[in-house]
């Protein structure tokens, strides 16, 4: 382990706050953990308050950031990768794959995917899909289309491709708004049980909203998931087929 992790480790928290003094991983160094956060497989989110956190865009150099909260506050999220991203932050890559949190597909160049020919959907989900599977070992199943642009071809191209297309149900514009305090205003706000959250690690203001967001949802009771834990008891997720939010208690 490097030095830097040592001290991100034991103080996550502060490190968060700072994140524009963060680094970029090292590509092909592999970043460990002491200690895995607990994952709350059992969670039932038909009968509990269940939020997935998500993050678009990554890794960059951002990431680190909020993965050292995470790991800190023993929470999980989910995080839609661009394929070279993936290839440039490996050791970023396999911490979040080792901390237990789920890993999507953000295509290789990030364009709005409706205006694209079949064969380049197809290209875009499928060549990031591999670079993906070649630092993780495992194919993604989850797929996320850059801007939310979607239809029948990129539907058609994610479930060629074993994926489930996720989506979202609440987004505080963070690539709007550069201000953290903003940002978990507006996340709770309007967060309801089962609802997907859509971040970004691709900016210095997300990662320092990240610890008040989890403490506070946690205060109003809400369990934080990955979007596959978030439908692990509602039939699990089905490639081809499209997510907006998860289930909520009746």
């Amino acid at each position: 382990m490097t030095a830097r992790w040592h001290r991100g480790h034991r103080r996550a928290v502060a490190v968060v706050a700072t994140a524009l003094s963060l680094t970029a991983s090292t590509p092909g160094t592999v970043a460990t953990t002491t200690a895995a956060a607990p994952h709350p497989h059992s969670v039932d989110c038909r009968t509990s308050r269940c939020v997935a956190l998500t993050f678009d865009d990554g890794p960059t150099q951002y990431t680190n950031a909020v993965l050292d909260t995470l790991e800190h506050m023993h929470a999980v999220g989910t995080f839609f990768l661009i394929g070279p991203h993936a290839l440039q932050y490996r050791a970023d890559v396999l911490r979040e794959y080792r901390d237990g949190d789920a890993i999507g597909d953000h295509t290789v160049t990030h364009p709005h995917l409706t205006v694209l020919s079949r064969a380049r959907v197809g290209h875009e989900t499928e060549t990031a899909a591999r670079q993906i599977a070649s630092v993780t070992g495992h194919r993604p199943t989850l797929f996320r289309p850059p801007f939310g642009a979607m239809d029948a071809h990129v539907r058609e191209a994610a479930g060629a491709a074993g994926m489930a297309v996720v989506l979202w149900n609440l987004s505080p514009q963070d690539w709007k708004h550069h201000n953290a305090a903003y940002i978990d205003r507006a996340v709770l706000a309007r967060v309801r049980p089962g609802a997907i959250v859509v971040l970004h690690d691709r900016y210095a203001t997300t990662p320092p909203a990240v610890p008040h967001l989890i403490a506070a949802l946690r205060a109003r009771g809400y369990e934080l998931v990955t979007v596959p834990q978030m439908f692990a008891t509602s039939g699990g997720l089905r490639a081809g087929a499209v997510y907006h939010h998860g289930p909520a208690p009746s």
